[in-house]
């Protein structure tokens, strides 16, 4: 089995538009009667698909002082934003990155199964709020 490895340096906006990791800055304002974000036109250029004006978006509260923005998508229902933004990013850096990857040692794949010997769970499961990952 094989996981991913980042200690990636930070990117400007001007490497690959698909690289994750990329920030691009803004402020906050007005548009009419609305807040609005202004967000540095380099975004638009790197991800297109949020600059057709007809689409909607959909903003996801993940933590204090942070939001995950997506662009016109409904998730299914039961579906985290979160989980799939990081699985995503997962995807896209074992993709852009392969040489991050490496494979777990013996000795690391032995230590996880004795963690999960006996652990039983189910895909029907409802992890409780309380629970910190």
């Amino acid at each position: 089995m094989a996981t991913p490895r980042s200690n990636a340096p930070a990117r400007s906006p001007r490497t690959s538009s698909r690289k994750a990791g990329v920030s691009f800055t803004g402020s906050m304002g007005r548009a009419g009667n609305s807040r609005a974000f202004r967000i540095e036109a380099a975004f638009f250029k790197a991800a297109p698909e949020f600059a057709a004006a007809e689409k909607k978006v959909r903003v996801d509260l993940i933590g204090p002082g942070k939001a995950l923005v997506s662009v016109d998508v409904e998730p299914e229902a039961g579906e985290d934003p979160v989980i799939g933004a990081w699985l995503s990013f997962l995807a896209r850096d074992m993709r852009d990155n392969p040489q991050r990857m490496t494979s777990l040692s013996e000795t690391e794949a032995t230590a996880l199964e004795a963690l999960v010997r006996g652990v039983k769970v189910r895909d029907d499961e409802t992890i409780p709020d309380d629970v910190t990952f």
